[in-house]
């Protein structure tokens, strides 16, 4: 375990959260030489992405005044799912909801990694060096991981916002030149099955802490 490497991961995820916000309700953001890298190619990704299309939720509410009330007095804003039949429920902050240009409503969560993502593990024939094969297996356990935190930020919004998530969008951002952005968008098919996974992981998790 690396403590410091852990908390100046969690400084860069933070300054990245924030830095995407400024630059959403139209702030210059302006990198320090550490966090470049990071920042590198994210404003034309957000750009594209957004192009004919616009946002609904940047860590709160963005110009929806009806969603005011799920914006704490910190500032943050949170959304909550409760299962009345089953008394299971959790509440969180989800980092980016849009509408594209198809008018498809899109759930996207950011992250900053020292490694890349993965949707898939490599094939062995690839020609890629064995750092890289090491880093893209890791990277594929982060996206299946990330995958069930938007499935249940999904739930969450569709009970809290009264709208409908169609697609959902992992975009990471790492220092490493080959991997600097990525982004990963989930259909529909994808997300109801990460939904019924992530289901199932709160049934088990209620199981072993029945007072919870």
């Amino acid at each position: 375990m690396n403590p410091g490497a852990a908390d100046a991961a969690a400084t860069r995820g933070t300054w990245i959260h924030n830095s995407v916000e400024d630059y959403l309700r139209g702030l210059r953001v302006v990198p320090s030489e550490q966090y470049k890298p990071y920042w590198d190619g994210v404003p034309e990704l957000l750009d594209d992405l957004l192009e004919g299309g616009r946002v609904l939720w940047s860590e709160k509410p963005f110009n929806q005044p009806r969603w005011a009330q799920y914006v704490g007095e910190d500032g943050v804003g949170r959304i909550h799912y409760y299962d009345e039949s089953t008394g299971h429920g959790y509440a969180g902050c989800c980092d980016l909801i849009y509408m594209n240009s198809n008018a498809e409503i899109v759930l996207a969560d950011f992250k900053t990694s020292n490694g890349p993502y993965s949707a898939r593990f490599p094939n062995k024939n690839q020609n890629i060096d064995e750092k890289t094969k090491k880093a893209l297996i890791s990277g594929v356990f982060k996206t299946k991981k990330t995958r069930l935190q938007l499935a249940a930020y999904k739930l969450a919004a569709e009970a809290c916002l009264g709208i409908k998530i169609v697609k959902t969008q992992i975009i990471v951002t790492t220092a490493i030149k080959e991997f600097n952005t990525q982004i990963f968008t989930f259909g529909s098919e994808e997300v109801e099955k990460d939904c019924e996974s992530w289901l199932q992981v709160l049934k088990s998790y209620y199981e072993l802490h029945p007072q919870a």
